[in-house]
């Protein structure tokens, strides 16, 4: 089980823990055009954004909607960059820290060193060892419709309530988790 969070957040939340959010944010995206917008003035942002956060009236934005169609028509809700920063921060300050180590070991979706390709070479071994043990074997490939929107957002939100004891920290997990479909 992770560590119990207590009187961490403003320990963490610095200037410069924030810049190194949008630093890692805007990775490989330098191009779009709300992320030049916010680098013409992005130390004003950021002690904004600090600000916010340091006094509790940090308020997420509502998401951006938009459609894709490939491989099949979906529906994505994408975050304000400033959000996306404010995401970032939390992740790499609280999530890694503290849960991800209590993960099981086959999560692979945005975790550093796994990723897709890890995946993919743990589902061949799997293949593998199974085809060696039994012969055969059997895979389904399965998406589950609408699976971030069906999680129960007041069951995740006590569930990380036992770890997280910082009122700050939890006030901004709610802030983040109630977002969207709240």
């Amino acid at each position: 089980m992770p560590k119990t969070i207590r009187n961490q957040y403003d320990k963490k939340l610095t200037y410069e823990s924030l810049m190194k959010a949008h630093i890692e944010s805007r990775k490989g995206k330098n191009i779009r055009k709300e992320i030049i917008l916010f680098n013409l003035k992005q130390e004003e942002y950021i002690m904004w954004l600090y600000e916010q956060l340091k006094n509790g009236t940090y308020k997420h934005s509502r998401y951006a909607t938009f459609y894709v169609t490939e491989p099949k028509l979906r529906l994505i809700e994408k975050s304000a960059y400033i959000d996306r920063i404010v995401h970032r921060w939390y992740v790499d300050n609280f999530m890694k820290e503290y849960f991800i180590k209590s993960f099981i070991n086959t999560s692979y979706a945005c975790l550093e060193n796994r990723g897709m390709h890890k995946a993919c070479i743990n589902v061949q071994n799997t293949m593998k060892h199974c085809k060696r043990i039994w012969n055969n074997y059997y895979i389904i490939k399965m998406d589950i419709a609408k699976y971030f929107q069906n999680i129960d957002k007041s069951i995740l939100y006590n569930i990380l309530q036992r770890k997280i004891k910082d009122k700050k920290l939890l006030w901004l997990t709610k802030e983040i988790l109630l977002s969207i479909y709240g």
